[in-house]
């Protein structure tokens, strides 16, 4: 399905990282020198980052959350968290966070559960609430705390996975937002209850370098001069991004420093070149975000590197 929604702006981004990190020669002293070589000239990641025990994914979206707030705190009307890796069952975290961030009682908070296609779902999702003029912002925010949900000795999953939380506000503006999404009811991808990650890496790889690039060339058009893409792994970038036509410069990448950051990863990218990699002025940008379910979203959008608030807090203190 194609979707087009006017009048939007992504006003602010924020992501907390916690302090403590997984280098490859980490994981290359657990499982070889051999396989950690292979793993990063496929996969890309040289470090992940790792939330301390007890740190909760409400914890970092707090932290994220918090610059994002002064200005328009009570000009939030809904609220979205994204995660697959709640602290609790119920009551849905959306609320917690609703108390915990000083949000009116208004506000309509949901949960949503994608996995690494969370942040494209919300977005749309975000669009279609709107649509409606009494809703002035919304904010969507959420991450994983997946370091502690993998098998620590499947070293195809043991080192991929950054704990990462992050906080976007949507406003109103002059940017049209072209999405497409698709779901296609897969276990390729599953996070058993009490259990650990688990991954059917072939179907996964097949997936996404067939649906994802389709869904992106549906949106292409001349004004296009960037891919975003959720940072799965480097070997599955570059193929989309030479199956959409995209020039390596155009499909940045930033999976070696900060590992998949899940739902996360998007947030983190934007932020990453604002503010590492001195990403200036307009662009038209397709992001894409995809993973279990399978899920997949991308949408062509305005980027305002100038006027759009990116920050990466690097330490959760």
């Amino acid at each position: 399905m194609n979707q087009t929604f006017q009048g939007l702006r992504l006003e602010a981004v924020s992501c907390v990282l916690p302090d403590y990190c997984t280098t490859l020669e980490d994981y290359a002293e657990r499982f070889g020198k051999d396989i950690a070589e292979r793993y990063s000239k496929v996969v890309g990641i040289q470090r992940t980052f790792h939330a301390p025990h007890g740190i909760t994914v409400t914890d970092l979206v707090r932290a994220a959350a918090a610059p994002l707030l002064e200005e328009h705190r009570a000009e939030i009307d809904v609220l979205l968290h994204v995660t697959q890796t709640p602290h609790l069952d119920a009551p849905p975290e959306s609320c917690l966070l609703q108390r915990d961030l000083g949000l009116g009682e208004h506000v309509i908070a949901l949960d949503i559960n994608h996995g690494c296609a969370g942040f494209m779902v919300a977005l749309q999702t975000a669009a279609h609430f709107m649509l409606h003029p009494t809703v002035r912002h919304v904010l969507i925010c959420g991450g994983d705390v997946l370091s502690n949900r993998v098998d620590k000795d499947d070293h195809a999953t043991a080192f991929m996975f950054s704990d990462v939380g992050f906080a976007a506000l949507i406003g109103r503006g002059d940017g049209d937002w072209a999405f497409a999404n698709g779901t296609a009811g897969s276990t390729a991808i599953t996070l058993p209850h009490n259990a650990t990650f688990r991954m059917n890496g072939t179907d996964v790889f097949n997936f996404t370098i067939s649906k994802v690039p389709e869904q992106i060339l549906s949106l292409r058009t001349p004004e296009v001069d960037c891919l975003l893409l959720h940072q799965s792994n480097a070997f599955i970038m570059r193929q989309i991004g030479r199956l959409c036509g995209f020039a390596p410069e155009q499909v940045p990448m930033n999976i070696a420093d900060y590992g998949n950051a899940s739902s996360a990863s998007l947030p983190l990218l934007l932020c990453d070149l604002a503010q590492n990699r001195g990403w200036r002025g307009k662009r038209t940008a397709i992001l894409s975000g995809y993973g279990c379910g399978l899920t997949w979203v991308s949408a062509r959008m305005p980027l305002d590197f100038a006027s759009t608030r990116f920050n990466i807090i690097h330490y959760l203190t």
